[in-house]
């Protein structure tokens, strides 16, 4: 299903410099990167509207990457996410 619609949206020109690349590996990848925001949705919860999905997934996605970066540079780290989010507004 979804290389049909990467070839449609292609024929009507969208996507015109990108390949589909079919290597089970990289796909794992990107799925294992998404496994927080899956662990925090079931399937069947759904979203209001796409504003809302797309606003609620951000932010999942922004404090798992801050998460992992303060977890890659510190040893010894506890992370807060009211911490951190109060030191991003500060500095903003």
């Amino acid at each position: 299903a979804l290389l049909c619609a990467f070839k449609k949206l292609k024929e009507q020109g969208f996507y015109k410099h990108t390949t589909h690349c079919t290597i089970k590996h990289l796909n794992n990848l990107i799925e294992q990167d998404h496994r927080h925001v899956k662990r925090r949705f079931a399937k069947s919860a759904g979203f209001q509207s796409l504003r809302h999905a797309s606003r609620t997934l951000k932010g999942i996605e922004t404090i798992h990457a801050i998460y992992k970066r303060k977890r890659s540079l510190q040893p010894n780290f506890v992370f807060s996410t009211y911490n951190e989010l109060q030191q991003l507004l500060t500095i903003a």
